[in-house]
């Protein structure tokens, strides 16, 4: 068969609940590779957020912060970041209506103490373990004035007094807000990141690097942010776990995450 490039989703694709990457997807994504097929992470996490234990089972490149940086070999493509306008008027809106927040950049998450102090204990409130809320939040940096880093890609938020849809609607045009995909948090959490730039035109830039065509694509996820690239894919895989629109969504769904849900796609798929 043609060599296919899989891009897989982090957080309920390759990472459990528990923050685990089961063992048969450890195995699968080792075997694809081996049989010439290449893995790519495609998430919303940073670079400095995704684990190293991932990336050293062969992956071959990444799409992060929901399609603000491509990697392809070790080597950036492409990476966007947020305006100085943006920034300013994303702050003076999440502070003002009083949002759990933080910029996602390159190098660690950029928020104030009030920020930092909240998201924490909506982690610990959630029973997230220590390992995976350190491997989650990473490298923070304290300020009072979040905005000003020049390296922030995409914002994400806990607590909103408003569903994601109507922050959507605020922060369009320059933004777009999804509903945040870790388990366990509701419709008052997001991910808002630049209008126009997501997984999927990630993947677009990923394919067209190395020169594989989308026929030849395939998309897993669980998420709302997973949606896009779910669309844009050859084929799409839901996880067993997945939410429903996704699950609507996809060409195919696997089991969960727990159960061999990508040792079995893989498998369905002939990729191993």
């Amino acid at each position: 068969m043609e060599s296919k490039v899989v891009f897989l989703d982090v957080d309920g694709t390759m990472v459990n609940s528990e923050g685990k990457i089961p063992e048969s997807a450890k195995y699968a994504v080792k075997k694809a590779q081996a049989n010439g097929h290449r893995m790519v992470v495609c998430t919303g996490r940073s670079r400095f957020q995704i684990y190293d234990e991932l990336l050293g089972l062969g992956f071959s490149g990444i799409v992060g912060g929901a399609g603000a940086f491509v990697v392809d070999e070790g080597r950036e493509i492409y990476h966007a970041f947020i305006d100085e306008e943006h920034r300013k008027w994303s702050y003076d809106y999440l502070e003002g209506n009083g949002f759990l927040f933080c910029y996602q950049a390159d190098d660690g998450i950029v928020l104030n103490k009030r920020s930092c102090d909240g998201m924490l204990e909506v982690y610990r409130e959630k029973g997230m373990s220590e390992e995976r809320l350190n491997r989650l939040i990473g490298r923070m940096h304290l300020t009072e004035e979040p905005w000003k880093n020049e390296k922030n890609e995409k914002i994400i938020y806990y607590g909103a007094p408003f569903p994601v849809e109507q922050v959507h609607t605020d922060m369009e045009p320059y933004f777009d807000a999804v509903a945040i995909s870790l388990d366990g948090m509701d419709d008052y959490a997001g991910e808002i990141g630049i209008n126009g730039i997501n997984k999927a035109t990630g993947m677009e830039r990923y394919l067209r690097h190395v020169g594989i065509s989308r026929e030849n694509s395939i998309a897993v996820g669980d998420g709302p942010n997973d949606l896009q690239m779910m669309e844009y894919a050859g084929i799409s895989v839901a996880m067993g776990n997945a939410r429903y629109e996704v699950k609507e969504l996809a060409d195919i769904v696997t089991e969960h995450i727990d159960e061999d849900g990508i040792l079995k796609a893989f498998e369905r798929l002939s990729l191993i």
